[in-house]
């Protein structure tokens, strides 16, 4: 269940999935706010919905960083679950604890015109979950919004997780709300985290480096059968507006960590013709190489003949594409 930011970058990876790859995906898409208003990014947000994800995936949809706008105006989520349902494009809402009763509403009215479900995330940038707020929780859900825990995917997300430490404390947390969670017969119950930092900046250029991918060691201390994986893909997991335009990079997937490339860009076509170059030579690059994702494709070609280096938001698609892929291949194999 990746929780990805509901920006071209991740739309464009998530269209480039293969058939075979969408049953083992719920991702968790979270509206962006741009600073046009609510209205405009639910549009451009059911825009992209129905433009490029592939038909036969089901999405869940979290608004929780749109404001409300004026009261004779249709809130986020309403507008989102109405307009895709015209389009006839399902899709499974999310709620939170702190939400107001108005979208506690509006969740029970998103899950009864779509899919008849919702996805229950535990826990905040903030607050970790806590087993006495999701019993409060669960009691709100099934006063304002009319769902019981059989109607919902239950994520219980610890949010940053960035070192040994980090893992150490949020290990009982998570095994404490595991325990309150398993005596309820939720559809699903999965835990997720984010190990990836804001910022490269600190990083040696021209080398690949790596960042531990926390979020799966959490996974793994506490994983029993049928609990499933959530993470941030490749993203940071605070919601963040644009920033500076980085150099050449790529955020590139392996078993238990990240290998960041940071290339300089005193030529861009060079740089990243370079950059991929080295990363298709190197010992985590997959053995079935470029037919591995898209993504993988993607920068193969550029390593092999040089191609338009593009910008930010590709880098992002390509890694996106490769997290989705690797993280699949890697759940399959820790499962036999």
């Amino acid at each position: 269940m990746p929780v990805l930011k509901g920006r071209e970058g991740e739309f464009t990876a998530i269209s480039n999935l293969t058939d075979d790859l969408i049953p083992h995906l719920l991702p968790i898409m979270e509206v962006q706010p741009t600073g046009k208003g609510p209205a405009k990014d639910t549009w451009d947000f059911t825009v992209k919905v129905r433009d490029r994800l592939p038909c036969n995936l089901l999405i869940a949809v979290d608004v929780r960083y749109l404001a409300d706008p004026p009261s004779n105006v249709r809130r986020p989520l309403q507008s989102i679950a109405a307009d895709l349902d015209a389009l006839k494009v399902p899709m499974l809402p999310v709620v939170h604890l702190q939400d107001s009763r108005d979208r506690m509403t509006d969740v029970g009215d998103a899950a009864e015109l779509h899919c008849g479900r919702a996805v229950l995330r535990l826990g905040s940038e903030v607050v970790d979950p806590d087993d006495e707020d999701a019993e409060r929780m669960l009691n709100k859900i099934r006063k304002d919004a009319g769902l019981t825990p059989e109607q919902c995917d239950l994520v219980i997300d610890m949010f940053e997780m960035r070192s040994e430490r980090d893992l150490t404390r949020a290990e009982p947390i998570a095994r404490k709300c595991l325990a309150w969670a398993q005596r309820r017969p939720w559809r699903s119950i999965a835990v997720a985290a984010g190990a990836m930092p804001d910022s490269m900046s600190h990083l040696p250029p021209r080398t690949a480096s790596p960042i531990r991918r926390w979020d799966i060691a959490l996974w793994q201390r506490v994983q029993e059968e049928a609990i499933h994986y959530g993470d941030y893909a490749i993203a940071h997991p605070r919601m963040t507006g644009k920033g500076w335009r980085p150099g050449p990079n790529l955020r590139y997937t392996a078993d238990d960590s990240w290998w960041i490339y940071r290339w300089p860009d005193r030529d861009a076509n060079a740089a990243m013709h370079e950059l991929c170059d080295a990363l298709i030579s190197s010992d985590h690059w997959p053995s079935n190489g470029a037919t591995f994702s898209w993504g993988d494709e993607e920068i193969a070609r550029r390593a092999r003949d040089g191609s338009r280096p593009g910008n930010p938001t590709n880098w992002r698609a390509w890694g996106t594409s490769h997290h989705l892929v690797h993280v699949i291949d890697q759940l399959n194999r820790l499962e036999t």
